[in-house]
């Protein structure tokens, strides 16, 4: 199994205090935060104006001869390719919206190999060569932070009738506002994960500056 280590150089955490999530935890108070949760379900509000941005819901805790199923539901301005302008907020068409997946070790080594992530979309040879989503993964002493990373399948790939996101102009679970919906499905070997979303974080303000987030994966036996 290839590993790379990630090693997270003078940041320091902070819990959350805005949102949903009680369970989130910043780290690097700056132009593109990473969220740690520990919980595998999540919903909290980027923007602290009492509407989730992101959704995240992992359906079990299984073994390693089961796919987990993993549902994602992220408001347009998170994975906003562009940047921030105040005016407007894109991310709304798969031009102008980019995610990409990875995954490490508890111990936060980046890991590639022996675990596969896809969906009914990469799982067409149409679509993608070899029928998955390639993960992201940084060299030593480098954290999900921009610029955003050209390592890695965008898992927002498609056009608007057929796709591996959908987009919606109002999703229940982000308070009505416009956004990205999508299911993957992981298949890792028994241990203790980390699943990484990677944001462009190009933007000044709000989930605009978004970088990465992190959720618990336990696979067992």
């Amino acid at each position: 199994m290839k590993t790379l280590l990630l090693v997270l150089v003078g940041i320091t955490s902070i819990s959350m205090t805005s949102g949903y999530s009680d369970d989130l935890l910043i780290v690097g108070n700056g132009h593109a935060p990473i969220y740690f949760s520990n919980s595998t379900n999540i919903r909290f509000d980027e923007n602290g104006d009492m509407k989730a941005d992101y959704f995240v819901k992992a359906h079990y805790i299984g073994n390693s001869n089961q796919q987990l199923k993993i549902d994602y539901k992220i408001q347009d301005e998170c994975v906003d390719d562009g940047p921030w302008d105040g005016q407007t907020i894109g991310g709304d068409t798969y031009d102008d919206a980019s995610l990409k997946f990875g995954l490490t070790s508890s111990g936060l080594q980046w890991i590639t190999e022996d675990v596969s992530i896809s969906n009914s979309w990469f799982n067409s040879k149409k679509n993608d060569d070899n029928r998955q989503i390639d993960l992201v993964y940084f060299d030593d002493g480098v954290s999900p932070s921009i610029p955003f990373t050209s390592l890695g399948d965008d898992a927002i790939q498609g056009n608007e009738k057929n796709g591996s996101f959908k987009h919606f102009d109002s999703i229940s679970e982000l308070g009505d506002q416009s956004g990205w919906q999508g299911t993957i499905f992981l298949n890792a070997p028994a241990g203790n994960y980390r699943l990484w979303t990677i944001h462009p974080s190009e933007g000044i303000d709000g989930c605009d500056r978004l970088s990465g987030l992190s959720i618990p994966i336990i696979i067992k036996e």
